[in-house]
Formats: structure tokens, sequence, C-alpha cells
């Protein structure tokens, strides 16, 4: 996937708001790329990359126009490639080392701790799902040995300076095999198929 040099999104609680948002960003800036729309519990999403300084130009324009109805924003001027790819839709496949989940209430803190704790551990990530289909929420999948796992979780909740949108996390330092397989496919539930596990009970 390209890379652009920097990414910027604002979460918005309502549609008209979000709407007013995205067309006053793209038209004070000549950004590379834009993604906008709904996702679950009626929140709006813009997401802008390219040069940062249109970034940086059209997402404080995006704040000014959005105000009150800003839920949270996150800009990162120096995006790593792992976070542009995983917030553009890359999944990665797992390995059987540890797993780290760190789940928050927002979009835009899911993707500033992933940034942060991927410049300054040598874990990869998996996933980052955005809001749709898990109630308006985002996660991010850390894999790789524990001790890089669990410094990403602590560097995860250290990027956040509200405590209080941080929802979950866990540390699994040795990832079941089929556990392994199901996340390889998707996390969606209703996108795994029913898997019969060797010496289960009838």
């Amino acid at each position: 996937m390209k890379k652009y040099p920097a990414l910027a999104l604002i979460e918005l609680s309502n549609i008209a708001a979000g709407i007013l948002t995205g067309d006053a960003m793209v038209k004070v800036a000549p950004i590379s790329v834009l993604k906008a729309g709904t996702v679950h519990n009626g929140k709006y999403l813009i997401l802008v990359g390219g040069s940062v300084a249109s970034v940086e130009e059209a997402y404080y324009k995006g704040l000014t126009a959005g105000a009150e109805q800003v839920i949270d924003k996150v800009l990162l001027p120096d995006v790593h490639n792992s976070v542009n790819d995983a917030v553009l839709g890359k999944r990665s496949n797992c390995t059987d080392e540890a797993l780290g989940v760190f789940e928050t209430s927002s979009v835009a803190a899911t993707i500033q701790s992933a940034d942060a704790a991927v410049k300054s551990t040598r874990v990869k990530i998996l996933e980052i799902r955005l809001a749709d289909d898990i109630g308006g929420k985002a996660f991010v999948l850390y894999n790789g040995k524990v001790e890089e796992v669990a410094e990403a979780l602590v560097i995860s909740r250290n990027a956040l300076a509200d405590p209080s949108i941080i929802l979950n996390e866990s540390l699994i330092p040795n990832l079941h095999s089929d556990m392994v397989k199901q996340l390889d496919r998707s996390s969606y539930f209703s996108k795994n198929n029913l898997k019969k596990l060797e010496g289960g009970e009838l």
C-alpha cells in the first residue's frame, strides 16, 4: 500500500457535522487521499492523507468546522508504515508468539496508541479494526515476543491523555494454534467457519 507522509483522522458524533467537516477539510488543502463515512453508533469518520503541510492544514480546519461535535482526533505527521497500512485495511498473518489486544472507545485513540507502540517496539500489527460491527469501538492486535508485546501495551496506555477511553486490554503469552488460524481468517465471528478441535469432547 502507498505510504503517505502524514495521516489524520477526525471522529464526529453525527453525520451532519461529519459531512460539513469533511467538505471544509478538502476545500482548504490539497490532501492526497480522503476516506469518509458513517460507522456504528452513528459516528462519522474522516481520514485524510498526504504531505505533512496539507494534512495539518486540513486537520486544523476540520477541528474548527466540527467544533463541539468532534469526539476524538489524531494527527500523525510521521505515520509508521504498518499503521498506515492497517488503517487502510491491510491485515497481517498471526504467529503463535504473544498476542496483545488493546481496545478503546474511540477510533482515533486506537490509531494514536498503535502508532506510538509500533515506533518504540518490535511488535507486528496484525489488524486495526475501526468502529464498524463493534459498536463504534476500535482495537489493535499486536503480535511478537511476549516482552515486546507487553511493552507495546504499556506504551499504548501511556500514549493516551484520557485513560477513560481505554476499554480493555489483554496479553496472551503463547497463542494457541487454533486461535492463530481463527485470527488469520478474520476477527469477525460471522466470517469464521465452525472449527472442530482435535481431542474435544462430543
